[in-house]
């Protein structure tokens, strides 16, 4: 009766404002008992209300807030929902929120005694994860390698921000519930769980963790390895060369389980090594001492091969500046290319750049609180754009001043210091293994992935490289293809195990196995809405036509044309960089710069222009990545140029295709910046775009949205010609007046089957 009173209590101090807050006074968070009653009814509320339009985010927060309100049985069913939703398989996803779901099920026996609840968590424990398939069994590794401390300090920071009102708004609880369900599980099952995991680990691995390689110069690298107590002879390895420190042991267990040693190098200064922490500028020098180390090891039979993605396929391209005979085969996925896509894109350095550097250098792991701190990084970046500030200034505006950010910033040109991170040139000459390289058309590193591609298709003539390339953003090209991406469901045959691929390419190089299925050919790509897979022997084969498009403006209204204009017109804009309009930072839900890929409504930017052609009158498939070549006239020395790609269909929905940024002055050599005259009519080349496929329905249209760089997300090209990072909004001058001129050319790569 008396918890009941408590209950009824708490349920008249909630009201709903307008304003979507959640009356709560401050006297339910006074102790742990209260919040313990308090706030599974909030939780109740908060369900009653909570959306969102993003479905992996919305089930993501949903079935946490359930469980936070005790209703376990509706959180299953929201995480079976959740599997099904965005991967497309909520059966061999079992392992998604083990650690939630193992917890719910025990609570579901209402156990009485301390002992009785370790009984009924260590019986559903290995219920569940004797369903798993072996990655599963992995996946659940990682899950209890948490620190109970630092859960702790989160959710005791987000108790502290709430108790200073009597109302929350519905973002700040759901990440209350976020922090107090994870922090309420692991307190009372990381120690059970962490004991069990031990157990299978003890039976199942020989593991050492603690490995150091000591480099000629004197530096050492971190390593771990593990292998199968079952095997009684020396066997391939397959490593990962990570500066993403922290997961070593599950990684290197992953690999175990496939049949191979598994062996994980930390990048320099991480870990356990005490060098100082520079990403990116030692991994290739290094890489080939880590790997004669690795051949002479007693457990290696001297076949080695490496993958991993984003920054680990960096690393391993890193590798290919010498290669070492015990390498023989890599497979880099979503690839980074240093100098290339990141830090910058095509000349145009990003804000998450600092944003990244302090997750990997703030400590010899990662930094997952300060990186996950979004509100703070939104606030940093839209401070950094507000007040005109050089984008130079980043790191003092964040607060911590960062060496690496600058050091960067000194190198806005392709130059030496990004070149000698890789091989260049004639060295890709002498990379003799074959290799298999994975991305997406939604892959923020796609440039980067392709730009290694296209260096070894110029300079190597042994055309031993395959590539697999779909409807996969930067992480689903890494492992498991998001069904849902940002509104777009993608294809049924898109939706392939890449992780399941990569160590069948494994079993193919390293013990003679049949090559993968998928990889018919060299090129292996998905047309989304055809719900086919094509193979062919190279990419310039993706396509064999292409539509050419020419910029007009008629009655107000921008258009592309078919055929040449008969009289050339310049299409005039302006853009006043003083200006400084309320503008969204991106968030993590955006897919390479969009935050839909399927709309009704196309908003482009007040700097941006809509190009539309005529409605198609067939089917047509466009395959491959666009080029342009935009004759312009501006009274400044430089301009970073935006061009986007739509497919506009016959029903007025808007699909997302590419998203393409280029310093006007690195367009003819990335090398070499090479500033506009400004009053003189100049071509910019845009060729370094990215690829697509998707057959567009009969009667759509295509929209190329073109114009001018100016968002948070991004430095400003102010076009006085100093180097960009160091300029502000006091060298905006007078707007920027641009002219397109009409005979520019939009070409659009297209395949007839």
């Amino acid at each position: 009766m008396k918890n009941n009173i408590i209950l009824l209590v708490i349920c008249f101090s909630f009201q709903i404002g307008t304003s979507q807050k959640i009356y709560f006074e401050k006297s339910n968070y006074k102790d742990s008992l209260t919040l313990d009653k308090s706030l599974p009814v909030l939780a109740k509320k908060v369900l009653s209300i909570y959306k969102n339009p993003n479905k992996e985010t919305f089930f993501d927060n949903c079935f946490r807030i359930q469980f936070v309100a005790k209703d376990y049985k509706g959180a299953e069913k929201t995480l079976q929902n959740y599997g099904q939703e965005i991967f497309g398989d909520s059966i061999s996803k079992r392992s998604l929120a083990f650690h939630y779901k193992v917890y719910g099920k025990t609570a579901l026996h209402e156990p009485k005694t301390k002992l009785d609840f370790e009984n009924t968590f260590n019986s559903e424990f290995y219920k569940l994860y004797n369903t798993l398939d072996q990655e599963g069994k992995n996946n659940v590794e990682t899950v209890y390698d948490y620190n109970l401390d630092v859960m702790k300090k989160n959710y005791e920071s987000k108790l502290k921000t709430a108790q200073e009102n009597d109302s929350i708004s519905i973002e700040d609880a759901v990440q209350l519930c976020r922090t107090y369900s994870r922090y309420l599980i692991y307190s009372k099952t990381l120690s059970l769980a962490q004991k069990i995991l031990e157990k299978i680990e003890a039976d199942t691995y020989i593991i050492d963790k603690n490995i150091i390689i000591t480099l000629p110069n004197g530096s050492t690298i971190s390593g771990a390895m593990v292998r199968s107590r079952k095997a009684t002879e020396p066997q391939p390895v397959v490593m990962q060369y990570n500066i993403y420190a922290g997961y070593e042991v599950s990684d290197c267990k992953e690999i175990a389980s496939m049949g191979y040693v598994g062996f994980v190098a930390n990048t320099r200064g991480k870990r356990l090594s005490n060098d100082p922490i520079e990403p990116y500028e030692h991994d290739g020098d290094d890489a080939y001492f880590i790997l004669d180390w690795i051949s002479k090891q007693p457990w290696c039979n001297g076949k080695i091969g490496i993958y991993g993605g984003s920054y680990l396929g960096f690393s391993q391209w890193s590798a290919m500046k010498k290669v070492h005979p015990a390498l023989k085969t890599i497979v880099p996925m979503v690839s980074v290319g240093a100098g290339i896509d990141f830090p910058m894109q095509n000349g145009v350095f990003m804000s998450y750049c600092l944003k990244w550097i302090h997750y990997v250098t703030n400590n010899k792991l990662t930094d997952g609180n300060t990186f996950s701190n979004n509100k703070k990084w939104e606030e940093v970046f839209t401070q950094y754009y507000k007040t005109g500030s050089s984008f130079r200034s980043l790191d003092k505006i964040e607060g911590t001043p960062s060496p690496i950010f600058q050091r960067w910033l000194d190198h806005p040109a392709y130059d030496s210091y990004w070149q000698n991170m890789t091989p260049q040139k004639e060295a890709f000459a002498n990379i003799n293994i074959p290799i298999l390289s994975t991305t997406g058309y939604y892959d923020d590193d796609q440039l980067g992935a392709m730009y290694y591609y296209k260096q070894y298709q110029k300079y190597n003539k042994s055309d031993n490289y395959y590539l697999i390339i779909g409807p996969f953003d930067h992480g689903g090209s890494q492992g498991f293809p998001r069904k849902e991406l940002a509104g777009y469901v993608i294809d049924d045959v898109a939706q392939i195990p890449i992780n399941s691929i990569v160590f069948q390419w494994f079993d193919y190089i390293l013990k003679d196995g049949k090559r993968p299925e998928i990889l018919k050919d060299k090129v292996n790509f998905e047309i989304m809405g055809k719900n086919e897979w094509k193979s062919v022997s190279s990419l310039e084969k993706m396509h064999n036509d292409h539509l050419t498009f020419y910029l007009n403006d008629s009655n107000s209204k921008y258009s592309l044309q078919k055929t040449a204009p008969k009289k050339n017109i310049s299409i005039n804009q302006t853009v006043d960089f003083k200006e400084r309009p309320d503008l969204n930072v991106q968030t993590s839900d955006y897919i390479n710069g969009f935050p839909k890929i399927v709309d009704s409504i196309l908003k482009p930017q007040k700097q941006l222009m809509a190009f539309e052609s005529d409605p198609l009158e067939k089917a047509t498939i466009i395959s491959g990545s666009l080029k342009a070549s935009l004759k312009v006239n501006i009274n400044k020395k430089d301009i970073d140029v935006a061009i986007q790609l739509y497919e506009k269909t016959a029903k007025g929905q808007y699909f997302a295709l590419t998203n393409n940024l280029q310093r006007a002055s690195y367009a003819k050599d990335r090398t070499k910046r090479q500033l506009l005259t400004p009053g003189k009519i100049e071509t910019i080349d845009i060729e370094e775009t990215f690829i697509t496929s998707k057959e567009l329905e009969k009667g759509s249209s295509i929209v190329i949205v073109l114009g001018v760089n100016k968002n948070p997300d991004w430095e400003i090209n102010y076009g006085t010609g100093k180097n960009v990072s160091d300029e502000t909004i006091a060298d905006a001058g007078e707007p920027l007046k641009i002219k397109w001129y009409s005979d520019s050319t939009i070409i659009i790569p297209i395949l007839k089957l």
